[in-house]
């Protein structure tokens, strides 16, 4: 274990370990804890956490940076992977909203991105779920963000 944890330390990739990994040591340091001292299991106990925390880490930059994972990951990781992307791609689906208070008044107009905003009366305040529009209102100084 402590090889595996050494080898990782050396790489930025992801290892590839079988799929029982995890439930195959924490067997080992049970069956070894009636045999060893409490040192000897505490520090078993440290470098799987260790282990566990590096793997994770690099999971983590995996997803950042849109990189496979590699095919053969412990069950647990895999897991940890996917609830991971599902809990990331459920946040890119929640429409963001921009308050913003209109300063001068405006009639209908087409945004630099071809959308249909207004008309707007001057103090009116909006909710704008695109944010290529609120941007177009900010940047040609027709509102501001309020929070």
């Amino acid at each position: 274990m402590f090889s595996r944890l050494a080898e990782e330390k050396k790489t930025g990739e992801l290892l590839p370990l079988p799929a029982s990994f995890y439930r195959e040591v924490e067997e080992t340091i049970k069956k070894h804890d009636k045999t060893g001292t409490p040192a000897e299991q505490q520090n078993k106990q440290t470098i799987l956490n260790l282990l566990k925390a590096k793997r994770t880490q690099k999971i983590l930059i995996y997803i950042a940076y849109g990189k496979q994972i590699p095919v053969q990951l412990p069950s647990e990781e895999e897991a940890l992977y996917y609830q991971i992307l599902k809990i990331l791609n459920k946040e890119a689906n929640i429409p963001r909203t921009t308050k913003i208070k209109i300063l001068i008044n405006i009639p209908e107009i087409i945004t630099t991105q071809g959308n249909k905003i207004g008309p707007y009366q001057e103090g009116e305040v909006i909710q704008m779920e695109d944010s290529g529009d609120a941007e177009f209102i900010i940047n040609n100084k027709i509102g501001e963000i309020i929070s």
